[in-house]
């Protein structure tokens, strides 16, 4: 069954600027975990706002279990989808504690007291992004990295069915990287968590999400497995850049390698060189054939 389906969709900021998305649709699936990629101005951030039901579509619908999300109420939208942004600006100095429990507030009634359910969550999910240790911090207080994943505790104490993230390893060192989407990861498979998440980081991508959406100039380039998009000759199309695409000997996954100007160049020499070789062997077989006929 799907959890979210994208009809047509087509949305953006100015009417004079024209559309930012440009008549998309896909569909996904329960438990699924789906990663959306493309270059800088391709629209994964666009489009994610427009799924996450922060930017309203011009033309086309998104559905979440079959109802349009504009006519779902943000108590209800939010008991069930766990939104985590790039950038979310935070004025007054929570305390991380405080912070994370307000994902409770859409279990809650208004004015009720905390349950014992709600402090155990609490202790679960500060545990699960190891931010235990920052509980009595201030939010503000926090390095870049450290209220990530503060910000990703937030999300999973709202017990979500499906979890949006917007490069939830952004500020994150390669340790923490791997943590969260490990964990993310976990919670996928073990709990059924249909997760999108908008990547930069191509091979994360690969490793982690099940499929791949390649995004172009605010389209939809290419979709389907890892194998399926992430090949040299789509992701130089996309790109713009010189790529080497080789598979990860452990998951058998692709593993993009970039190829620097330097790289380049050293590689046009080199097949420069075995040419002019392949020439010269070349001239030196026909040299023999012809002194061994005239014999």
């Amino acid at each position: 069954m799907n959890i979210l389906e994208v009809k047509d969709l087509r949305c953006g900021y100015d009417c004079e600027r024209g559309a930012v998305i440009k008549d998309i649709s896909f569909s996904v699936r329960e438990g699924e975990f789906l990663g959306v990629i493309g270059p800088n101005g391709a629209g994964k951030t666009t489009l994610f706002r427009a799924v996450s039901g922060a930017l309203r579509p011009w033309e086309g619908n998104v559905f979440y279990k079959d109802k349009e999300i504009c006519r779902i109420g943000p108590r209800d939208f939010a008991s069930q989808v766990a939104v985590m942004p790039q950038m979310l600006e935070i004025t007054f100095s929570f305390s991380v504690e405080e912070f994370v429990l307000m994902g409770r507030f859409p279990h809650r009634t208004r004015f009720s007291a905390l349950r014992e359910k709600d402090l155990a969550i609490l202790e679960e999910v500060l545990r699960l992004t190891d931010t235990f240790s920052l509980r009595r911090r201030k939010i503000l207080e926090l390095s870049g990295g450290e209220r990530q994943r503060v910000l990703l505790a937030q999300a999973f104490a709202q017990e979500p069915q499906l979890l949006l993230l917007d490069e939830p390893t952004l500020h994150l060192d390669i340790s923490h990287q791997v943590q969260i989407l490990d964990l993310v990861r976990r919670l996928n498979q073990e709990k059924s968590l249909t997760v999108i998440m908008v990547l930069h980081d191509l091979n994360l991508a690969s490793s982690y999400c099940d499929h791949l959406l390649l995004l172009k100039e605010g389209k939809v380039f290419k979709q389907g497995s890892g194998s399926e998009v992430l090949t040299y000759q789509n992701i130089e199309e996309v790109y713009k850049t010189v790529v080497v695409v080789k598979q990860n000997p452990i998951s058998h996954k692709p593993y993009v390698l970039l190829v620097s100007e330097e790289e380049q160049m050293m590689r046009r020499k080199l097949n420069n060189t075995e040419r002019r070789w392949e020439e010269k062997e070349t001239l030196r077989t026909l040299s023999n054939n012809t002194e061994s006929t005239e014999e």
